[in-house]
């Protein structure tokens, strides 16, 4: 797991949002409010993480809700080329091996629809809201790791919850640290606002 923090600033720092000012506002409004400080980015909104209760915690979904599965529609030929880098000779060479065909068969199965359990599993890792939530984080300067340098709240960032398990995952365990979270991409330019999400998604 990847747990960072978020570095509190001075007020005086040039270009800093997330400072002891802003912590106190977050913290004031929680208390008063039960609800997170979400300063909306500047300029155009390009991306929305959502935000929902998993076993109390609140775990972060990129641009779709949990557990919504809109099922792409590959054929064998644009899968493989997707999901494994194969130009057309290998995934011929693929259909042939792994469906026992002949060439001229595995040919003709380059434009049939590919095996849905497949598309699911490399859905599932590569291209669901959750995961694209953990490859967006996973690519940005968020803080130090939890522990080290002045800080407060956290993103936790998981590659699989268990040995076997390659489910990506990206979460934090209150109000506060969505409220910083938002303050620090805000504070990197980046064009994504965060919405806390309502009612029960299965989550746990």
């Amino acid at each position: 797991m990847n747990r960072r923090q978020f570095l509190i600033r001075s007020s005086a720092a040039v270009g800093a949002l997330v400072t002891t000012q802003f912590l106190q506002q977050a913290q004031w409004l929680i208390t008063q409010q039960d609800k997170p400080l979400l300063i909306a980015p500047r300029g155009q909104i390009l991306s929305t993480l959502y935000i929902a209760q998993s076993e109390g915690k609140y775990a972060l979904f990129l641009d779709g809700l949990p557990n919504e599965y809109d099922e792409p529609t590959f054929t064998w030929e644009d899968f493989a080329n997707q999901a494994w880098g194969f130009d057309r000779a290998q995934t011929i060479d693929y259909l042939r091996e792994q469906e026992g065909v002949t060439k001229k068969e595995a040919i003709e199965l380059l434009s049939h629809r590919a095996d849905e359990y497949q598309v699911f599993d490399w859905w599932a890792r590569h291209a669901s809201p959750n995961a694209l939530a953990y490859r967006y984080l996973d690519t940005l300067d968020l803080g130090p790791e939890f522990g080290h340098g002045k800080g407060a709240g956290d993103v936790r960032l998981i590659d699989g919850f268990h040995p076997g398990n390659d489910t990506l995952w990206a979460e934090v365990p209150d109000l506060l640290s969505i409220s910083l979270l938002q303050g620090r991409l805000n504070e990197l330019g980046e064009s994504t606002r965060l919405q806390l999400l309502e009612g029960d998604y299965g989550l746990g």
